[in-house]
C-alpha cells in the first residue's frame, strides 16, 4: 500500500497506454501501476494458491500449494484521483479450499481496505476484529496501528459524492428522493 501511496503522489494523472480495461473503464497509469504491485505479491508469496484483479479478471493459479485466494481492485476511484479525492485498493482473502468463484463474502477469511488521502490508512481484518494502520504518522517510516477493534455504528450513513453523481447519471429511475436520502449533509438540489 506504501508504494501506491507514493505512486499516487508523485505520478501525473495520466491514461495507460491500453487506456481500457476489459469492463471498458478507462485506465490510468497508477491503476496499471497498482495492479501490477498486488501481482508481484501473488508471484512473490507461497501463501497464495490463486489471484484474481478488476484489470484482470481471470483467476490465475499462483502457486498450487498456496492456502489462500486474492481478489482486489488495484486503485477504487481512480476515475476521481485527478481531483484529488480519495481513492483505495480493496482486497478479498477467501480460503484456498472455497476458492473465488461462487464464493460469498461471508466465505472470506480476511479483507484490507487501504485509503490513500491525506493520509494513507489501511483496514485490516485481524482475529479479533478489524484494526485501522496509519502510514507515517509524525514523519515515520512505516505503520502504525492507529485504532484497535473499529466499529461501524448502526446509525452510521456511508456517502460517496462521486457515487451520487454515477447514481444520478445512471439510476435515472431511481429518484432524486431516494438518492439524496444515502447521502448524510443536506444539499440543494440545484447544487447536484
Amino acid at each position: 500500500f506504501a508504494t501506491v501511496s507514493a505512486a499516487l503522489r508523485a505520478e501525473l494523472v495520466v491514461k495507460a497506454e491500453e487506456q481500457k480495461s476489459v469492463f471498458g473503464d478507462v485506465q490510468l497509469g497508477v491503476d496499471v501501476l497498482a495492479d501490477q504491485l498486488l501481482w508481484d505479491v501473488c508471484r512473490s508469496e507461497p501463501l497464495i494458491k490463486t489471484g484474481s484483479s478488476e484489470e484482470a479478471p481471470d483467476v490465475r493459479e499462483m502457486h498450487a500449494g498456496g492456502r489462500f485466494c486474492l481478489c482486489w481492485d488495484p486503485l477504487d476511484g481512480s476515475a476521481i484521483v485527478d481531483n484529488n479525492w480519495a481513492v483505495g485498493t480493496i482486497i478479498g482473502i477467501w480460503p484456498a479450499a472455497t476458492g473465488v468463484i461462487g464464493a460469498t463474502g461471508r466465505d472470506q477469511v480476511a479483507s484490507m481496505v487501504a485509503n490513500y488521502g491525506p493520509r494513507t490508512t489501511a483496514f485490516a481484518t485481524l482475529d479479533d476484529g478489524v484494526y485501522e494502520f496509519t502510514l507515517g504518522v509524525g514523519g515515520a517510516d512505516g505503520w502504525l496501528c492507529s485504532r484497535e477493534r473499529v466499529r461501524i455504528s448502526p446509525q452510521s450513513r456511508i456517502f460517496s459524492p462521486a457515487n451520487l453523481r454515477t447514481a444520478r447519471h445512471e439510476l435515472p429511475g431511481y429518484g432524486a428522493a431516494r438518492l439524496l436520502a444515502l447521502r448524510a449533509p443536506p444539499v440543494e438540489l440545484s447544487s447536484l
